[in-house]
């Protein structure tokens, strides 16, 4: 009886809740990520002319209720159609929760105007919230997740449980990135400390990688300074790197990073790919040996094989 125990806490030990991938980085050589975070903003309409001048599809992580609220606090009327806008023109879309809200009680001290969402109801409303408005946009919900200040999906700082909400939740894949401009940050000083210090990060050693994600917000400086730079000096500096949307860059296709339906990814909702090989993030501590329907299968092997030996 013992045994038997003990052999059930052991098999029990090898299941693994599912959790979001965390991705800092391009997996496909060659390839760039511009990702824009917090929008849109009323300068949406210029960044997009922007990003068609320079022939670049970005990513967008959107807060439907952030920088562009009525009087009421909730979203204005035009945030909408520039959410239609940036589908239509071809950018991709994740998401970033609805109000750029605050997982830990770490990002609550350093930014005590945010929302907090560190319990399980708070975040669901955040996601679905967010998904919501962005499928009434667009006729899809999005399947990618971007941390507000990167909470929970840091180096070093990397939560556990907001990973396995996100997974069950429908978002298997956490993106976070390899070059914050700080653009939005120094632009509080002054357009030209934003500016260099934009051109540091693109110039230091991790921007002469080959796989690179990276962070701007659609701000004045980014638009008019930061992105002609990167168009004119940096893209000829770097020939053989590609800018593509993020879903590319790590191998996927929009059947992975959209859905048809909320809820958990299934292949009712379009299928992930499965072609894709998975990135464990170390810094999780997640290590799946079994998890799903395999596990399952396996469990109940080893059960059986262990109860005839017992």
């Amino acid at each position: 009886m013992k045994l038997t125990i003990l052999s059930s806490l052991f098999l029990s030990g090898l299941v693994v809740a599912q959790k979001a991938e965390i991705f800092r980085s391009c997996t496909k050589p060659n390839t760039i990520a511009l990702t824009i975070d917090d929008g849109p903003t009323e300068k949406n309409p210029e960044l997009l002319d922007q990003l068609d001048k320079m022939g670049i599809k970005a990513t967008f992580y959107v807060n439907c209720n952030n920088l562009m609220k009525d009087v009421s606090g909730e979203p204005t009327q035009l945030v909408k159609p520039y959410i239609q806008e940036i589908y239509k023109r071809g950018h991709e879309i994740g998401s970033h929760t609805y109000n750029h809200a605050c997982f830990t009680q770490e990002c609550m001290t350093n930014n005590p105007l945010m929302k907090f969402m560190g319990t399980k109801e708070a975040f669901t409303e955040q996601i679905v919230k967010n998904e919501d408005f962005i499928y009434n946009a667009i006729g899809v919900y999005p399947a990618t997740y971007r941390a507000p200040f990167g909470d929970g999906q840091n180096p070093g700082a990397v939560n556990d449980t907001l990973l396995t909400w996100l997974y069950e939740l429908g978002y298997p894949y956490a993106i976070h990135w390899d070059i914050e401009t700080q653009d939005m940050e120094n632009a509080n000083i002054s357009d030209d400390v934003a500016f260099a210090k934009a051109q540091e990060h693109y110039n230091s050693d991790v921007g002469q990688k080959n796989t690179l994600i990276t962070l701007q917000h659609a701000i004045p400086v980014t638009i008019e300074k930061i992105l002609p730079w990167v168009k004119d000096v940096w893209m000829p500096a770097h020939p053989d790197m590609k800018f593509v949307k993020v879903s590319e860059c790590l191998g996927l296709t929009d059947n992975d990073v959209y859905k048809s339906s909320p809820g958990p990814k299934t292949a009712s909702n379009n299928k992930i790919n499965t072609n894709v090989g998975n990135k464990i993030d170390t810094d999780s501590g997640v290590s799946p040996i079994f998890s799903g329907i395999f596990g399952t299968i396996v469990l109940v092997s080893l059960n059986a094989l262990l109860s005839y030996l017992l």
